[in-house]
């Protein structure tokens, strides 16, 4: 008879409550954490939001009792915010410092800490990466995420959260959707979990989101706490609580079962505690699609957009400004966003942003770009366009980008509390790099947005992209660094500079 995994629910009044009876039925945190054991927990802190956005303290709380109770030496709390955004800044922010240091928990904050290197070849595409050395000297570690709908990834549980353990410059890596050219964010996430797993995961489902997700949705109070030893099973679980199939609609725990990771077959899973059918109700799913319900004075112009790259931010800036933009779009007419692979041309006399590498390098030649300097009223003149580079561009320059074009009063502008921008002089895949080979530029330059141009139109993606210099880290990543063997890590295919005597984009053949 085929092993089952044991996946148990925790139902109570509150979180704690609901952790023990989940552990109860496991048979007791003790079968993981012995006596003298240095703990880990990862929770999802991607910015000092707030719950149901990031994991409620109480779980940190509920954890961290039920541990020492089972004799832990120590118990650590850390976390990678998303990217642009300092940990230290954030968990503060969101007041857990304090309240964790008063329980007697330690506060890590992975982008100040060492890092060590992994390398599997067998990933699909990111087959090398750095992993927090807090984790790798723990002798247990326990991710502990928040059940949410998303925008790229339909759910993020237990596999996306293991996103949060990489540095900035490894998640910018493989951040696209483009199977064909090596490069995919759902592999990229089960890559993670096959590097490094999580000896359990715990997910928080006192509260969770549907909707908008994993930043703008709707608020629920499920009451329930969902733990495995198997982090695939423990999120498949909650996603037939979510009413989500996790074989057919859900992408990462789909790619983690067929890639055998870990087990999303409900009749190959044990549920203790609760029953599921009592508790199980259909979640909204998030919109993703970039030109769907944009709100007024926001138009989006999508060309061939990668499904998790550009797509996934554009939602975030597009959710964000449901409120912002109504009274701009009334005075000065629209904002437009054009986005992708050849996007449609936008109308002349508008302000324009021009979201990530695919949209700057195929528009170059654009008739917008001609436009004076700054347009605008009299009183407050702006830049007629604005570039956000990246591919994708997940350092949050967008919200730089967007801002050239605000005058300041919109809501859009608390946001940029605990960010910090890193200009491409200090933030690079390796040091001494030239900024022409740094796919993540910040600065505007024609000459290079032709030979991009031209290399888009050769073969897709960019060949540096795929370059050395992505795993050949700079002096932030100190620990075990060294060059991968190349032709193992990326396929020659997807390295090899391509170049043409002209190329076609949209308006017809163009020539330096």
């Amino acid at each position: 008879m085929t092993k089952k995994e044991k996946v148990a629910i925790g139902y109570g009044n509150d979180r704690i409550e609901c952790i023990r009876r989940a552990f109860s039925a496991l048979g007791g945190i003790g079968r993981w954490v012995k006596p003298g054991h240095r703990v880990l927990l990862k929770p999802n802190i991607m910015s000092a939001i707030g719950t149901p956005t990031i994991t409620h303290i109480d779980m940190l709380k509920g954890l961290y009792l039920l541990c020492r109770e089972a004799g832990a030496k120590e118990v650590m709390v850390g976390d990678n915010p998303v990217c642009g955004m300092p940990a230290r800044k954030h968990f503060e922010g969101a007041g857990y410092t304090r309240a964790l240091e008063q329980i007697g928990c330690k506060v890590v904050h992975f982008d100040e800490e060492d890092w060590v290197y992994r390398y599997r070849p067998e990933n699909f595409c990111l087959k090398d990466m750095h992993i927090p050395k807090a984790i790798a000297d723990a002798d247990v570690w326990i991710t502990v995420p928040i059940a949410k709908t998303h925008e790229a990834c339909v759910t993020t549980l237990g596999i996306k959260n293991n996103h949060g353990i990489l540095p900035d410059e490894d998640k910018a890596r493989h951040h696209r959707g483009r199977t064909e050219a090596g490069t995919s964010l759902w592999e990229k996430f089960v890559d993670i979990l096959a590097t490094c797993k999580p000896h359990l995961c715990v997910t928080d489902m006192f509260h969770a989101m549907e909707g908008q997700g994993p930043a703008f949705g709707k608020i629920l109070e499920p009451r329930l706490v969902v733990a495995s030893d198997d982090v695939v099973a423990c999120d498949t679980v909650v996603q037939e609580l979510m009413g989500i199939d996790s074989l057919t609609e859900a992408p990462l725990t789909r790619i983690a079962h067929q890639r055998g990771i870990g087990l999303a077959d409900m009749s190959r899973i044990e549920v203790l505690g609760e029953r599921v059918d009592n508790h199980r109700r259909k979640f909204i799913r998030a919109k993703w699609y970039p030109e769907v319900d944009t709100p007024e004075g926001l138009v989006v112009l999508a060309g061939d957009v990668c499904h998790g790259g550009c797509q996934m931010i554009l939602r975030y800036l597009i959710d964000t400004c449901h409120i912002a933009l109504g009274k701009e779009a009334r005075e000065f007419g629209p904002t437009y966003i054009l986005c992708g692979d050849r996007p449609p041309p936008p109308p002349e006399d508008r302000f324009v942003l021009v979201f990530g590498d695919c949209a700057i390098y195929s528009t170059w030649h654009y008739r917008y770009r001609r436009k004076p300097r700054k347009i605008g009223p009299w009183w407050s003149p702006r830049p007629g366009y604005a570039d956000v580079p990246g591919c994708c561009p997940v350092q949050l320059g967008w919200l730089r980008g967007f801002a050239n074009l605000l005058r300041g009063y919109a809501p859009l502008v608390s946001l940029f509390d605990g960010l910090e921008i890193v200009e491409a002089e200090r933030y690079s895949f390796a040091e001494g790099v030239p900024l022409e080979k740094n796919p993540r530029r910040w600065n505007w330059d024609k000459e290079w947005a032709r030979k991009y141009a031209r290399e888009i139109a050769a073969s897709r993606p960019p060949s540096y992209i795929y370059a050395a210099n992505e795993s050949i880290k700079g002096n932030r990543l100190k620990d075990g660094v060294r060059p991968v063997d190349m032709d193992v890590a990326y396929p020659r295919e997807y390295s090899r500079i391509q170049t043409v005597e002209s190329y076609s984009l949209i308006s017809g053949n163009s020539k330096d």
